[in-house]
């Protein structure tokens, strides 16, 4: 998919959560991103609050989305519809993880990314205000160095391939060992 495709679908489904009054932070591949790094990645990463009001519009939002559910991440084309209504906000605060496709794109919600057992409120203190990367759009969007621990606890093989690349697979100021 071109970066073009890519910034349309993100933008619409930003634009979606930010209508709704939905609080979150980008993170992941889309934060890596709008800090001006190379990374590939066609989804959006997020980890709202927690707040019931929050879930609330988070839910409501999902369902305007037409949501269905991500069975396998490596195959997002294995996705599995669900009924009208079916996000409430009961229904999101029981897993830490959510991946969707949605009329906009892929959108993964992580209540608890990796390294962040806290989730919106552990990021919120160093995320800022950016241009999120293939959008024109400003949102709340992760420390560089905040995702990209999250990187190093996740440990994927895509993730160690980036921090391999910028230097950055040990944790800054970790001495190298023999």
């Amino acid at each position: 998919m071109a970066d073009a495709d890519v910034g349309h679908e993100r933008e619409a489904l930003l634009r979606s959560l930010q209508a709704a009054g939905a609080d979150f932070i980008v993170i992941g591949g889309a934060a890596i991103q709008s800090h001006g790094q190379a990374y590939v990645t066609q989804d959006v990463d997020i980890t709202p609050a927690r707040t019931a009001a929050n879930l609330e519009r988070l839910a409501a939002t999902l369902n305007s989305l037409r949501c269905r559910l991500v069975v396998d991440p490596a195959d997002v084309s294995q996705d599995v519809p669900v009924p009208a209504g079916y996000f409430t906000a009961a229904m999101l605060a029981r897993k830490d993880v959510w991946n969707l496709m949605t009329v906009h794109g892929k959108l993964d919600i992580a209540f608890v990314p990796a390294g962040f057992a806290a989730g919106f409120d552990a990021l919120r203190p160093r995320a800022t205000d950016l241009v999120v990367a293939l959008t024109s759009l400003r949102a709340l969007v992760a420390a560089l160095e905040d995702v990209e621990h999250s990187k190093r606890m996740a440990g994927r093989p895509k993730d160690r391939r980036y921090l391999e690349t910028v230097g950055r697979l040990r944790p800054p100021g970790t001495p190298l060992t023999s």
